[in-house]
């Protein structure tokens, strides 16, 4: 018995690959997951917000003021309603707020306006402000109590005008009130894209790994002299992987249209495009990781861990307006984050815009990035 386990001990400590799979995967997965859940759990979350001040005062200024440091500059002003309205359709901020009057006199002057598929984000930002007032505005807070509390009290009107709260809201109206914008729920979207490119991703580098038995088997030789080189045989492949892609696609995303109405027949087209792009961009990294490796066992580690690091990196396993700033931020560097915009704007908000065009734009460079990748190292290996 001692002796297999030493026999083991060694095979693990000479694979460098299954030591990084089994010892350096699960941490930094462990970190990922813990900076997303303990910032949603403890409400800690960085959320963008806009606003709208519609009446215009010293005190809406001190408010937003307040605001903007609370949030750490993560507040945008905008001009109207429809405007905060655009920026919340398309993903610049994760919840808006209006201010209708003062919040001194009127009844609900604070309205917080959430999207369908973020009321986590809704629910932090109406904490916000509530903080910001009694920060900012502490006297709001005092005013607007004790005129609720007046009828309990037994407060005589003469005695509540003696401490200046005479025009103070009465009853139990709220300060901050909250209004879900109307609209289909983008969580059944989001997650269809997850998954569409976390699964794109498996099954194009178990494709790829292909590369791998040809080379084993010497079928890489021939091939290469018959069809005149490097190049055909990865194209080919390519073509292969992206073709897979779209069908691997489609799918699942008919899956989602029977059985949620996600429009997919209605935005075909654009649909279409974003899938070639996202299959073109899984195809090249996976070509890219096979040529790196030797054999089909170090490719399933590398592979592994590459793609379960983009995948919660990317928002594949966790929605990406969950994450701290910074993961946020580093998500773009993953074609998951991209592919998950993408398929929002077309499925969900049904526009072809600008930030459509930059996410096709972005998994192209994926797609040929990891395709160069790999041919440079065909091109340079031994036949």
């Amino acid at each position: 018995m001692w002796v297999i386990y030493r026999v083991m001990a060694l095979g693990l400590l000479r694979d460098r690959a299954g030591l990084v799979l089994a010892f350096v995967l699960p941490p930094v997965v462990f970190i990922v997951f813990a900076s997303v859940f303990g910032a949603s759990a403890s409400g800690q979350l960085d959320v963008r917000a806009g606003a709208v001040d519609q009446t215009p005062s010293a005190e809406s200024a001190q408010l937003l003021s307040t605001l903007h440091d609370v949030l750490k500059g993560r507040l945008k002003i905008y001009s109207n309603q429809a405007a905060l309205r655009r920026a919340l359709e398309i993903g610049e901020v994760d919840a808006g707020l209006l201010v209708n009057g003062s919040m001194s006199t009127e009844a609900t002057p604070l309205i917080v306006l959430i999207q369908p598929g973020r009321r986590a984000a809704g629910a932090v930002l109406t904490a916000e402000v509530t903080a910001s007032v009694a920060q900012g505005l502490p006297q709001v807070v005092v005013e607007r109590e004790v005129a609720r509390l007046a009828p309990l009290l037994g407060l005589t009107p003469d005695q509540v005008g003696r401490i200046d709260f005479a025009k103070a809201p009465k009853g139990d109206d709220l300060l901050v009130s909250q209004r879900v914008i109307e609209g289909s729920d983008p969580i059944v979207v989001y997650y269809a894209g997850a998954v569409s490119i976390l699964f794109l991703m498996f099954s194009s580098m178990q494709s790829a790994m292909g590369l791998i038995d040809e080379r084993r088997m010497g079928l890489r030789l021939r091939l290469a002299l018959s069809v005149g080189g490097v190049l055909p045989l990865l194209s080919g492949r390519m073509v292969w992987l992206l073709l897979l892609g779209v069908v691997q696609a489609f799918v699942l995303f008919s899956v989602a249209a029977v059985i949620y109405k996600v429009p997919l027949f209605q935005n075909f087209a654009p649909w279409l495009v974003t899938a070639v792009c996202a299959a073109a961009a899984s195809g090249g990294i996976a070509l890219a990781l096979a040529t790196t490796c030797e054999t089909r066992e170090q490719a399933q580690t590398v592979s592994t861990f590459v793609i379960l690091i983009l995948a919660a990196v990317g928002g594949s396993m966790a929605p990406r307006f969950l994450m701290p700033a910074a993961l946020q931020t580093l998500g773009w560097l993953t074609p998951h984050a991209w592919v998950i915009e993408a398929y929002q704007n077309v499925l969900w908000r049904q526009s072809i815009d600008a930030h459509v065009v930059e996410a096709w734009a972005m998994l192209s460079v994926f797609c040929v990035i990891g395709f160069a990748i790999a041919f440079a190292i065909e091109s340079r290996r031994k036949l």
